[in-house]
């Protein structure tokens, strides 16, 4: 199964004051100037790799992917595929802000309702996360393991 993750109020703060992650790379962190992440990606990140999912970064934001991978590698994590909005614009054909399908992504974890609406418009799995969430991480993985669960039944 692939899993997706947005950046934006997300993982990365924007326009919610939620706790940040410590870099397990701070001499990294500093020098290469990423943005910080939010408390318990890294335990997500571990959560779906030990249940043999891909993990991967749906932004609409124009990051390059190279630093996407720097800001994920500050923190001992890596991604096996990284959609920004450019790569969204050459492949997506439907008028959406988000379409996981088109590159094999089961599920999508973003804190956008706008997103969600469309995940129901065009039929694909969005776990919407509130940026307020102190227990985002284990809302997210019983989200996560439901959905698993009802995409093996289905």
């Amino acid at each position: 199964m692939r899993i997706a993750f947005d950046l934006d109020n997300t993982l990365i703060r924007n326009d919610f004051d939620f706790p940040l992650a410590k870099a397990t790379r701070p001499f990294f962190y500093r020098f290469l100037q990423t943005e910080p992440l939010r408390l318990g990606v890294r335990e997500l990140f571990i959560f779906c790799r030990q249940h043999g999912w891909e993990v991967w970064i749906y932004t609409t934001s124009y990051r390059s992917p190279l630093y996407i991978k720097k800001l994920l590698w500050v923190y001992n994590l890596r991604a096996d595929g990284i959609i920004n909005q450019t790569r969204h614009n050459k492949y997506v054909r439907v008028r959406s802000t988000k379409h996981p399908p088109t590159f094999g992504i089961n599920i999508l974890i973003d804190d956008s309702r706008g997103v969600q609406l469309e995940g129901q418009r065009f039929g694909f799995h969005v776990i919407q996360v509130d940026p307020t969430d102190a227990n985002w991480v284990s809302t997210t993985q019983a989200q996560l393991l439901a959905l698993a669960t009802y995409s093996k039944l289905n």
